[in-house]
């Protein structure tokens, strides 16, 4: 734990990614830990958006105003875990970035030289697919999910469905700030799915908490994912239907998912896997073992 803290609460750690990996299951047992004072909010994104980032570090460091010094603090962003800063307001569907900033590494440990970083890594296609059902669910703009997962990848970069599991890209660029011994990479099949005890034991001990903390929830599922079904029916219905679709009665929909066929095509999985395959060799070297749990299918 911290020693020491400065006049303003800053982050002692941040989760960076990826999203739809497993971020949120590690800020749960991160917040029931006694000797963490989280933030209200889990993902602040200050580094992650051109915008937010204009709104300067009094606006940032508001977030931990008033927690307790003696514990440490942190957020979990997972537009952190990428390399520069997008708009996330322009009207474009293109992604774009602000090149007069930094990269989001630099920008971090400029700005929090100590700081440790947690990164979860899932196997890319299936995070891919998770991250396209979650913007789906959403109702990312106009993107209708009958477009498919392939085109709405293409046709709307800014939703960042293919970006998010560029994995060794974005590591190789945090290592160049942040030295393996502040960093710590997991592996979701692996870390958070077979092994939870043993991987919250070296997360607490890698943040100097006490590892023999036991958190509740250690194997319950975060943020079930919307059935295919519930998805197209949300989009296409009108407002009060919605509305139903989205309460707990629309789970009847998750149950019976009669368009649960037509949701992802032969041709995206072999289209992400195109895309994401090329790096694993790489993407092992960096991390030091192995991905065999990854089908890199579904």
């Amino acid at each position: 734990m911290s020693t020491s803290r400065s006049a303003t609460n800053k982050p002692d750690f941040l989760i960076i990614g990826a999203q739809k990996a497993g971020t949120t299951w590690l800020w749960r047992m991160l917040q029931q830990h006694p000797q963490v004072d989280p933030p209200k909010e889990k993902e602040i994104h200050f580094f992650g958006s051109a915008e937010n980032y204009r709104n300067g570090k009094d606006w940032y460091y508001s977030h931990f105003a008033g927690l307790d010094r003696s514990k440490i603090t942190g957020e979990a962003s997972p537009t952190y875990f990428y390399d520069n800063v997008p708009y996330w307001y322009n009207q474009s569907r293109k992604l774009e970035v602000d090149r007069s900033l930094p990269t989001i590494p630099e920008l971090i440990t400029t700005e929090l030289p100590n700081i440790k970083i947690l990164v979860i890594l899932r196997d890319p296609v299936r995070r891919a697919v998770s991250a396209y059902f979650h913007r789906m669910r959403r109702k990312e703009g106009t993107v209708s999910p009958l477009l498919g997962l392939k085109e709405t990848a293409v046709q709307h970069p800014k939703i960042r469905i293919l970006e998010g599991g560029y994995y060794a890209r974005y590591l190789k660029l945090w290592r160049r700030y942040v030295p393996e011994n502040r960093m710590r990479v997991l592996i979701f099949e692996e870390d958070v799915q077979k092994f939870p005890e043993r991987t919250l034991r070296d997360v607490y001990q890698f943040l100097n908490l006490d590892p023999q903390f036991q958190p509740e929830g250690l194997r319950e599922r975060v943020h079930p994912s919307w059935s295919y079904t519930r998805i197209v029916l949300a989009y296409y219905a009108d407002p009060f239907s919605r509305k139903i679709i989205r309460s707990r009665l629309g789970k009847i929909l998750d149950t019976f998912d009669l368009l649960g066929r037509f949701a992802i095509k032969t041709e995206d999985v072999k289209f992400l896997r195109s895309k994401y395959l090329p790096e694993k060799s790489e993407l092992e070297s960096l991390i030091g073992r192995s991905v065999s749990s990854w089908k890199y299918d579904l």
